[in-house]
């Protein structure tokens, strides 16, 4: 009897059996079809997503362009009562806001539908600065801060994307200028590197906690503004543009953001991560 038993048991299949093996594999068999629905299906919401926003950005940015367009004109007129013209400014500025926005889920809607490319020319680095400078000045006018850039002379051209290189470094001026405290100045500088160019934006604000990079959001840093979505565009363009990102602190405080760019963009996929990092403090 005990040995009749013991040979039921061993030809019972057990938890390794070839049975459990087969039952293994077709569970396997079905969890891979299963994922692999699940991606399309992902991906298709995905490219339902940037389709409704690029359609969502184009549809609202010409009435807000009238919008701005009309408070412009009023906020002419030397009529306004003081009210008035507090009013027209709200307006204004929240039309601004929605603008900038939607111009960032248009570049969203680009990004994922892998339209984004390089459209190359020659230029200068000063020009740059001074249209960059030129379109924030009244933000960094309503939020007392002084803007101005510097070159250093005879710079060469650069041959390079001269529309993302201008967003690249429009979103990272809204950061510093975001950041900064009124009666304070951010300054971006440009000069020569071993790449090419050296553009440098500093900035006077609180100082970035040691596991908080430039972008991200930082609970003790209220007045950098939401300024990710903006900024991860600008990393995504300068990974285009074969453009590396670094920053340090500055002493007592203050931020500086260094944005090194090649003289000429070279003919290259992009690569799949973005090489940015915290330069080693300054003494």
């Amino acid at each position: 009897m005990e040995s009749s038993k013991s040979n039921d048991l061993q030809s019972r299949p057990g938890r390794d059996g070839g049975n459990d093996r087969k039952l293994t594999l077709d569970d396997l068999k079905q969890e891979n079809l299963a994922l692999a629905e699940e991606n399309r299906r992902l991906k298709l919401l995905a490219e339902y997503r940037s389709a409704f926003l690029a359609r969502l950005a184009h549809e609202l940015r010409t009435p807000l362009t009238s919008i701005l367009g009309f408070a412009e004109i009023m906020l002419s007129q030397e009529a306004l009562t003081e009210a008035q013209r507090n009013f027209c400014e709200r307006i204004q500025k929240s039309a601004q806001q929605l603008q900038a926005n939607f111009n960032q889920l248009a570049d969203l809607s680009r990004l994922e539908g892998g339209q984004s490319k390089l459209q190359r020319e020659e230029f200068a680095i000063e020009d740059i600065l001074r249209e960059s400078c030129a379109s924030l000045a009244r933000q960094a006018e309503k939020q007392r801060v002084e803007l101005r850039f510097k070159a250093e002379s005879d710079l060469p051209l650069i041959t390079s994307d001269r529309g993302k290189l201008r967003q690249v470094l429009y979103n990272f001026l809204v950061y510093a200028i975001n950041r900064s405290p009124e009666g304070t100045c951010v300054e971006i500088a440009a000069g020569r590197a071993e790449r090419g160019f050296l553009l440098i934006i500093e900035d006077q604000g609180e100082l970035l906690a040691e596991n908080v990079q430039v972008g991200d959001w930082d609970a003790q840093d209220r007045r950098a503004g939401n300024s990710e979505l903006g900024l991860a565009i600008a990393k995504h363009n300068m990974e285009l543009m074969d453009a590396t990102l670094s920053w340090r602190d500055r002493q007592p405080t203050g931020l500086e953001i260094l944005i090194e760019l090649p003289t000429v963009v070279p003919h290259k996929e992009p690569s799949p991560g973005f090489a940015s990092s915290r330069a080693p403090k300054s003494p």
